[in-house]
């Protein structure tokens, strides 16, 4: 579910009726209906937007999950929050959010097999970015690691998520910093490729990383990097400069069997897909139809 379908084929249509109308179930079937396998709730809209997400829209989606066989995971919010942050009253309020967000699904959570978490926010990215000198930038980015651990154990003390149900994603934050949260509160990873090919996440090759780090890794966000558009970040596969399709190779030479999100468009996702089964043949690709998902 992404922003563009919210506002241009929800908002824009039938307004704010029309939003507390939207039935999130039907997209989801939609989906399914396409022949996608899995997909990855995003939490923060349901804050964002009058959308209404309650007890008889879960036993939809765990109807969906059984019929069609396929699996979820969830987005944690991450707008306008900030767990890593230097204010403490940031902090506890985005940590105040995520808890709300964990619990408005609380009856799906045993269907939910990844919670995906931005340890720090925008402030954080904004400070770090600032810093010219590597070695305070190190010394900031430790403070700032600092907060977000506290941050996200006061979440998993507060709701009891399993902590290996937790995938923390490299964001606009130093990567070497990301593993440290990780390793500390003995979490998972969410390997987000974009950010490691836009050097969000420090100047490191994606290979690399993914060689080193995919036993720790649970879920993967899969796109392109493209400097040249609007959302950088979230771009079909092929559409960029330095996506490597070796990458692809990888994970399927190591079995990986956590969910592959891509949070693109319906366009662009099919534009990946053609992507994937023209360079790695040899992974099994669902056959999906090129359809609205709603």
């Amino acid at each position: 579910m992404t922003y563009e379908l919210l506002i241009d084929g929800i908002l824009a249509k039938k307004g704010l009726k029309g939003m507390s109308e939207f039935q999130f179930s039907d997209l989801v079937k939609r989906a399914a209906e396409s022949g996608y396998q899995h997909f990855e709730i995003a939490l923060d809209l349901f804050q964002v937007f009058p959308i209404p997400m309650n007890i008889h829209q879960i036993r939809i989606l765990q109807d969906i999950k059984n019929e069609y066989d396929i699996t979820y995971s969830a987005h944690l919010p991450f707008l306008s929050l900030d767990l890593g942050g230097p204010n403490k009253f940031i902090c506890e309020g985005s940590v105040n959010a995520m808890i709300h967000a964990y619990n408005s699904i609380l009856e799906l959570e045993d269907d939910v097999d990844v919670f995906v978490l931005h340890p720090t926010g925008e402030t954080v990215a904004s400070v770090i970015n600032f810093i010219e000198n590597p070695q305070i930038q190190t010394i900031t980015a430790e403070l700032f690691s600092t907060n977000a651990i506290q941050s996200i154990e006061r979440f998993i003390e507060e709701t009891g998520i399993n902590r290996s149900k937790i995938a923390i994603e490299n964001i606009e934050f130093p990567f070497e910093a990301t593993m440290k949260i990780i390793n500390k509160l003995g979490v998972k990873l969410c390997i987000d490729t974009a950010h490691f090919l836009g050097g969000f996440s420090g100047n490191h090759d994606l290979l690399e990383i993914t060689e080193k780090y995919l036993d720790k890794t649970v879920e993967i966000h899969l796109q392109d990097y493209d400097d040249k558009s609007l959302f950088s970040d979230h771009s079909a596969l092929g559409t960029g400069k330095n996506f490597p399709p070796e990458f692809l190779n990888l994970i399927y030479q190591k079995n990986f069997n956590g969910p592959v999100v891509f949070e693109l468009t319906k366009d662009e996702t099919i534009e990946s897909i053609e992507y994937i089964r023209k360079n790695a043949p040899q992974i099994n690709i669902p056959k999906v139809k090129d359809q609205p998902f709603y």
